[in-house]
């Protein structure tokens, strides 16, 4: 179809499913991903690298296991039902280095098994989240649909289309007759049909939790990991060795103080207390970073930092994070990030790091922040 910009990919889905889909869309963020690559091996578009063979061997007491795509869909599919989410199989196909003229990764058509995630807990961090794992799983793109909203292609790795943290509207869903709904989203054509119904973390049997439940674990340290190997580069942010940072806040006053025992009480920082307790307050310094749910119905403060008494992720001058970094296990929440946090402190004010979304420093003493007029 020629309406490149407000029509979805191509989609095949039975009529019984397509209304669900249709009222799922209406009721919840949803969203489609998958962990399936047509070259499984081809990490030169990733933007993270999982452990190798012999460090997943070491995790996997059943000895050493390939890396298959049925393996990575199974582990994506645990994290998924494990953080509560509903998930649907969907079978389809898709174009892989859409738009690529290297003689070495031409286009190619990909079958796959793909899952259609509604967060039916309504999560503050699902998009986050499906981007995470669009990461990890080093997909080409993935797609999520606010509630209600147009749907859009979000670029996980470093491929031509749509490109990494490119976002892309493509439409609100609609259907045809017989359920089947078509179009192309630049030209990259898709297929998918229904194959089951949703299946959520209390359909699973007893074992098959407690196994979800270590995937799971294990994806979440993978891609804590990832966190911190791509940070963004401070430099970008400091002016005569200080540092602006914003905080947004439910009060109209002249002046704050930002104290970081309040951690941890909006909906939106609780997944950053999962991951450790330790008492800290947040900041952004990229107000175009900044989230509608977080500066909604508040006013926007600032102060000026120094930049020496913050520790940078990136460089880890003191080599606290390699320190932290179990072997085996990475990052664990509330374990190696909260051992993280307090060796920091006992050195530094703060710490400056990145998320999927956004660069923010953290300081672990309260602040006192100014009012700023407009931003």
């Amino acid at each position: 179809m020629s309406n490149t910009h407000k029509n979805w990919k191509q989609f095949i889905i039975n009529e019984a499913g397509l209304s669900k889909i249709r009222q799922d869309m209406s009721d919840y963020d949803t969203a489609f991903i998958t962990a399936f690559r047509g070259d499984i091996n081809d990490k030169s578009m990733c933007v993270y690298v999982p452990p190798s063979q012999e460090e997943l061997s070491e995790r996997d007491k059943m000895g050493k296991r390939g890396v298959t795509n049925k393996r990575n869909n199974k582990e994506l599919s645990a994290f998924l039902l494990s953080q509560g989410y509903g998930i649907k199989n969907v079978q389809g196909s898709y174009i892989e280095n859409f738009g690529s003229i290297d003689p070495e990764k031409l286009p190619r058509e990909v079958k796959e098994a793909s899952f259609f995630v509604t967060n039916l807990n309504n999560d503050p961090e699902f998009a986050e989240q499906i981007i995470n794992l669009g990461k990890r799983f080093c997909q080409d793109s993935v797609i999520i649909v606010p509630k209600g909203e147009e749907g859009y292609i979000y670029g996980t790795n470093n491929g031509k289309y749509p490109g990494l943290d490119q976002k892309e509207t493509v439409g609100k869903f609609m259907g045809g007759k017989t359920g089947e709904f078509m179009s192309r989203k630049g030209g990259r054509p898709f297929v998918m049909k229904e194959d089951e119904e949703t299946k959520t973390y209390e359909d699973l049997p007893g074992k098959q939790r407690q196994a979800a439940k270590l995937m799971a674990q294990r994806i979440a340290e993978e891609i804590s990991d990832m966190h911190i190997l791509s940070e963004a580069d401070l430099s970008a942010y400091v002016s005569s060795g200080m540092i602006t940072l914003y905080h947004y806040a439910p009060v109209d006053e002249d002046q704050i103080e930002v104290d970081p025992n309040q951690f941890g009480k909006r909906s939106y920082s609780r997944r950053e207390k999962q991951r450790s307790s330790y008492p800290r307050s947040f900041y952004y310094v990229d107000l175009n970073q900044a989230e509608n749910e977080v500066k909604s119905g508040k006013k926007l403060f600032s102060l000026e930092f120094p930049v020496n008494k913050l520790y940078n992720f990136k460089e880890d001058p003191d080599g606290l994070i390699k320190s932290a970094r179990h072997p085996t296990y990475g990052f664990r929440d509330d374990i190696e990030w909260t051992e993280l946090f307090s060796s920091i402190h006992e050195k530094y004010d703060g710490a400056y790091y990145s998320t999927p979304r956004m660069d923010v420093v953290v300081l672990f003493e309260p602040a006192t922040a100014n009012k700023m007029e407009r931003e």
